[in-house]
């Protein structure tokens, strides 16, 4: 999987909070799911459910717990559990995902103009494969993005109807990662 199949004609994300949903992402139209919780004792199940449904899995390092925010950890991920990638806010894991052959997705707060300013910065230093950002509801920022950022560009936090998700994808947003099962199958 490179970096141009992390969205690919599904643009909705499943951000799995609970590790119980997972058969119910997997069973959705989604291709990507985004695994936002668990810990080193569930993410083997969750990544071998993914396979055998052929949905990509990413694991949201900061948010995994029992594995090590390192590159050991990181190494240990990617030659054992072997998702397709990460999702974190640390720039050295991202850096390590990516020297272990793991594609590495950018999360970062929108909060400020600083957030923003720094954003950007890391990302042309990083390089990551894609960035995800947050909060979700920013279409004048995406735009922004995708004027300055060469990668595809994910959306999460605060979405809440199928219009929300429209709109972003109309600003430039390749994804949106939600949480809220019953928008894991709209159709955009």
């Amino acid at each position: 999987m490179d970096k141009k199949e992390l969205v690919t004609k599904n643009p909705i994300i499943a951000a799995v909070r609970d590790v119980s949903l997972i058969e119910r992402a997997v069973l959705s139209p989604v291709e990507t799911i985004f695994l936002m919780t668990g810990d080193i004792f569930s993410i083997d199940h969750c990544i071998e459910v993914c396979r055998k449904n052929n949905k990509s899995i990413f694991l949201h390092v900061d948010l995994i717990k029992g594995i090590a925010n390192d590159r050991e950890g990181i190494r240990y991920l990617s030659r054992k559990v072997k998702p397709d990638g990460i999702v974190s806010t640390r720039n050295q894991l991202l850096q390590a995902a990516k020297k272990e052959g793991l594609l590495a997705v950018q999360h970062l707060f929108m909060i400020d103009t600083l957030a923003y300013e720094n954003g950007i910065r890391n990302i042309l230093d990083i390089k990551p494969d894609a960035i995800e950002i947050m909060p979700g509801l920013m279409p004048r920022v995406i735009r922004e993005f995708t004027e300055k950022i060469d990668c595809p560009i994910i959306t999460a936090g605060l979405i809440k109807n199928p219009d929300e998700v429209k709109e972003v994808i109309e600003a430039g947003a390749h994804g949106v990662a939600i949480g809220e099962p019953r928008l894991w199958d709209v159709r955009i």
